[in-house]
């Protein structure tokens, strides 16, 4: 027993020393640096936005990113568009430069290693309208045609005239969906300049922005003027006080016509993984996108089942160019996500076995269809 004894205290000690000299020798392990992200408040026109960041020497950085008007779902809309994610390599001192093209607002995070918990605080660039103002002249009418950049729709538009040292708005409107503008002002004569002041639109983080200065004299336009650098009289109001300009509300479905493939059918999952429950209700829906630069009003619109179910939009519901929305079946509260419209059903809709998504216009017009036949891993890209 005694000589048990010794052994296992002798065992021990050597065991504890054993444990020691590994403590002592080994190094701790480096937590993972939660990276940084600085960018400009707004950028001008469609253009790049440089955004720079520190993280750990040598991590991949991935720059997460979404419209402004889709920042609660970030996530969607870089998965989504796997081409367009932009990515670099920190260096040696952690620093890292990302640059990325904009036509609205947008939301970006920097995530490190593809490690969700390793992203930054978010930030916002938002984008200054860069419009452009082209007269023609005809006796005393100037045809004046303004070009927004971006090309957005719903933009307010005003239209202003030089008196002395103020800028007096002889119009005001919105641009349509090619984010063009056209009006005719009548009874103008004399020496004359104008210019057009576009935006804002808070909900996608569009600042309001100033044309170049257009002349007239004589019934011939002047060569414009930069209005960053203004002519022999102050081209530089107070601050402009824009219109509040709502999206139109049709009395008719729409106020774009769609063709068919516009708007299409990029997801569907019919059936959710595991055993079907009304608690999954939301985990089967639908996925529409918007593949054109144009925006569409879906009030009216529908999408139906083989057997005849229908989900309709009964209220203003923008989609806008290359985004998505979400339509599960369940219940839910439209806008969260707002990206997302519930269809509020207590049951399944669509069909294991074989089924057809219906997509049409409120004029009843096919938009798409997407179809499947058997039972395969629950969902289809169409």
């Amino acid at each position: 027993m005694r000589v048990r004894s010794t052994r296992l205290a002798a065992s021990l000690v050597a065991g504890a020393l054993g444990l020691g000299t590994a403590l002592i020798g080994a190094s701790p392990a480096m937590a993972a640096t939660v990276p940084t992200l600085t960018g400009p408040a707004s950028v001008v026109g469609w253009t790049w936005a440089t955004l720079h960041g520190k993280a750990d020497p040598g991590a991949t950085i991935r720059l997460r990113e979404a419209a402004y008007v889709y920042r609660d779902d970030m996530d969607y809309a870089t998965q989504f568009f796997p081409e367009d994610v932009v990515q670099t390599t920190a260096d040696s001192s952690g620093n890292f430069t990302l640059k990325r093209r904009l036509d609205s607002g947008f939301t970006f995070v920097a995530e490190a290693d593809n490690n969700a918990s390793l992203r930054s605080a978010p930030i916002n660039v938002g984008i200054v309208v860069k419009p452009s103002l082209d007269l023609s002249v005809s006796g005393t009418n100037v045809t004046v045609t303004v070009e927004s950049e971006p090309g957005q729709a719903f933009l307010p538009v005003q239209v202003q005239r030089q008196s002395g040292s103020t800028w007096t708005t002889l119009v005001e409107g919105q641009t349509a969906e090619s984010g063009r503008y056209s009006t005719v002002l009548t009874g103008q004569s004399g020496a004359q300049n104008y210019r057009a002041l576009v935006g804002p639109d808070p909900t996608n983080m569009v600042l309001i922005g100033a044309s170049v200065v257009v002349g007239i004299n004589g019934g011939v336009p002047n060569p414009p003027t930069d209005p960053t650098t203004p002519p022999t009289t102050p081209t530089t109001p107070t601050t402009p006080k824009p219109p509040v300009v709502t999206p139109p509300k049709p009395t008719t479905p729409g106020t774009i016509t769609p063709k068919a493939g516009d708007v299409r059918f990029s997801l569907v999952v019919y059936d959710p993984a595991g055993k079907d429950t009304t608690k999954k209700l939301n985990q089967e829906y639908v996925r529409i996108t918007n593949y054109t630069t144009k925006t569409f009003n879906l009030k009216y619109w529908t999408i139906k089942d083989r057997a005849g179910a229908t989900y309709r939009f009964t209220t203003n519901v923008y989609l806008r160019g290359y985004k998505n929305l979400y339509i599960p079946t369940g219940k839910g509260t439209n806008g969260k996500p707002s990206n997302y419209r519930y269809w509020g059903r207590g049951s399944f809709v669509w069909n294991n076995g074989g089924d057809s998504a219906y997509l049409r216009s409120g004029s009843n017009k096919l938009i798409d269809s997407c179809g499947w036949s058997k039972v395969g891993k629950g969902k289809t890209y169409c």
